[in-house]
Order: C-alpha cells, then sequence, then structure tokens
C-alpha cells in the first residue's frame, strides 16, 4: 500500500454481495463511462482526511479481493477505483 495516491483519476462505485454498483450509472442501460464522475489522488486524499472511509482500488487483484468481501454486507463498500481498470470493470 502507498502513502500517497499518485495524481491517477478515480471513478466511485459501490461493492455489495460480489458485484459492482458505479455511481453515475444505472444498473441497466448504455456504459457510458463520461457519466462517472471522476476524483484526482490528490482529491481523494482530501476527503479520506475528513471522512476516512472508502478503498482505493489500483488492481483487478484488489478489485476481485474486495468483491470476495462484499458477500453478506448489507450496505455497499465504497471503492475508489483507477480509470485504468475502466476496460476490466465494464467487462465485469
Amino acid at each position: 500500500m502507498r502513502d500517497r495516491i499518485e495524481p491517477e483519476r478515480f471513478f466511485t462505485a459501490g461493492a455489495i454481495d460480489g458485484r459492482l454498483r458505479l455511481c453515475g450509472l444505472p444498473p441497466s442501460g448504455p456504459w457510458d463511462p463520461a457519466r462517472l464522475t471522476y476524483r484526482t489522488g490528490e482529491e481523494l486524499e482530501t476527503l479520506f482526511s475528513r471522512r476516512g472511509r472508502g478503498w482505493v482500488v489500483l488492481t483487478v487483484n484488489e478489485l476481485d479481493d474486495v468483491l470476495d468481501c462484499s458477500w453478506g454486507i448489507p450496505i455497499p463498500i465504497t471503492l475508489y477505483i483507477t480509470d485504468g481498470l475502466l476496460h476490466y470493470v465494464q467487462r465485469r
């Protein structure tokens, strides 16, 4: 785990029962990544210093791990996923 979040772009999602819910996109309908809200690493650091919640996801393995952990949890786990995983997320 890194101490600082590099200046990447991240989009917000929720993980619940092994599935992703992307903030800004309806559960069914067209895939339009332009509707996602992106934050920079600096914005996330500010957000975490105030709220302190959410998981930063940088790799496919991290995403798969958090989805596995989300089974049976009654509320979504907030994720901030690097935009480098956008194509992988689209296929899920």
